[in-house]
């Protein structure tokens, strides 16, 4: 029987547990502090990260690097016939682009890399779905094309209580920061067509909460869904923010509520809340 293996990375921002129990490979993105360089999710822990960034520090992401992805898929080959590679957006990072390149560098070995189109867990659940298939013995076939299905059924919203991390980071010019600072203004952003883009302006952070609880409900409408709430350092109202929307919304099994990784929260800083939506269809390929 073929046996797939998926491999993903840590902006996918999956939460450890679910990365053991689907058998997921997850090839940490590179945060680069100062003159140090630190792996995600690896040997910086996120309230170190927090610290250096409150304290003024500036941080910056790369996508790993062709030799990462090589090292990777040279290991799991031995114990898989085909490898899915499911990564953040192409049109954001490197990270697709790396792993191309690392396939032409094992040419025997059947490698499948994918732009998901996304980040965060609307990545992880890409990641997630497709490791489940593989378990229960799709094809690379049927798996791909439920990689193109899922695309269509994810929704991803955030919103930031600052534009301070966005202009260090270089996704925002400091005259817009500043502009939307002196406003006071609250950007909701979300993806498409794998750009992230400003969907709405609000006033107050409160009102950006309940402003992507609005469009989340506009996009999915009465639809069942698998939910998570991703946060950055605001853990107590993730969970509050989490069960609004199940209140709200025809939730399917458990709410995944978990930390953004460190290559996300670099742009967004800490206190920024972000959900990933799926809508559930029926579970045949």
């Amino acid at each position: 029987m073929e046996k797939i293996g998926i491999v993903t990375d840590s902006s996918c921002s999956l939460p450890p547990e679910l990365v053991k129990q689907y058998e997921i490979v997850v090839v940490p993105v590179s945060i680069q502090i100062g003159d140090r360089s630190f792996s995600d999710g690896v040997d910086l822990s996120p309230n170190e990260f927090y610290a250096h960034i409150e304290s003024g520090s500036m941080a910056t992401t790369s996508q790993p690097s062709p030799g990462d992805f090589l090292k990777v898929y040279r290991a799991l080959s031995e114990r898989v016939n085909t490898i899915i590679s499911i990564h953040v957006t192409g049109r954001a990072s490197g990270t697709v682009q790396a792993a191309h390149l690392a396939r032409q560098a094992v040419p025997s070995v059947d490698i499948e890399v994918v732009d998901s189109g996304f980040t965060t867990m609307a990545l992880g659940f890409m990641a997630m779905e497709s490791a489940r298939a593989a378990l229960l013995g799709w094809t690379k076939e049927e798996i791909l094309r439920l990689i193109e299905d899922l695309k269509s059924r994810i929704h991803v919203f955030a919103a930031l209580p600052t534009l301070t991390y966005l202009r260090r980071s270089g996704r925002v010019g400091a005259g817009q920061a500043l502009i939307a600072s002196v406003l006071s203004v609250k950007p909701i952003l979300s993806m498409a067509n794998g750009v992230l883009e400003v969907v709405d302006r609000v006033r107050t952070y409160p009102r950006a909460l309940t402003r992507m609880i609005e469009l989340t409900e506009r996009a999915v409408g009465d639809h069942p869904v698998r939910l998570s709430v991703l946060y950055t350092k605001t853990r107590e109202q993730a969970f509050g923010f989490a069960g609004e929307l199940e209140r709200r919304l025809r939730c399917v099994g458990e709410t995944i509520i978990t930390e953004m990784g460190t290559a996300l929260a670099v742009h967004g800083g800490p206190g920024m809340l972000g959900l990933a939506m799926m809508k559930v269809q029926r579970d045949t390929p």
